[in-house]
């Protein structure tokens, strides 16, 4: 079977590409995109500007964060199956734990996020608390990394996996075609023919 080592050549980039945007990019920024663009004319400027922060100030980011975890982890469960190397098999449990973690931890800022309802002092009033603000953006950004890349090891695994099979299966099927050779052009073999033809079977 294909180690994680040796699937780089099995990676479909397009495909990966095409995963990134559908997965990544849609739910992260396009909501964030069509504000940018109302904040273009400048009837809409302000109101867009404010709703851009407004919607993520209070730690928002973490639900993006959780549904990009909650799928790693069914990815990783998925890959666990997958892998031969012990010690591989150890590092996949330890960071489907780590989402689990992610997931937990999340619910937890975004819920103080939110329950937080005080202007800060200083900074911007849509933010009141810079931590749970800047906590969620990283957090949002390690999930986006680690989501990415579990799912690329997994489809290339699975790529080799299959390309693997075929191989095998065409060897296979030519081995029977010379042993079949063999026996009907009378090659020295000392098995008559309708006993080879049995054998080959």
């Amino acid at each position: 079977m294909a180690s994680l080592d040796s699937i780089s050549p099995y990676l479909d980039w397009w495909a990966l590409a095409a995963w990134l945007g559908i997965n990544i990019l849609v739910p992260v920024l396009l909501p964030l995109l069509v504000l940018w663009l109302f904040s273009i004319p400048n009837v809409t400027a302000t109101l867009a500007a404010r709703s851009i922060i407004k919607s993520i100030g209070k730690g928002e980011l973490f639900w993006a964060a959780m549904g990009m975890a909650a799928s790693t982890c069914y990815e990783l469960f998925a890959l666990q199956k997958l892998v031969t190397n012990p010690n591989r098999y150890g590092i996949t449990w330890l960071v489907f734990w780590l989402h689990l973690g992610v997931i937990l931890g999340s619910a937890i800022m975004v819920g103080a996020g939110s329950l937080n309802n005080r202007r800060p002092a200083a900074g911007n009033p849509h933010i009141p608390d810079r931590k749970v603000f800047v906590s969620s953006i990283g957090v949002l950004i390690f999930t986006v990394l680690s989501y990415s890349t579990t799912h690329a090891v997994l489809s290339a695994l699975e790529e080799a996996i299959k390309v693997e099979a075929k191989s095998a299966a065409v060897q296979e099927k030519e081995d029977k075609m010379k042993r079949l050779a063999d026996c009907l052009g009378g090659n020295g073999n000392s098995v008559d023919g309708m006993k080879c033809l049995e054998v080959i079977k």
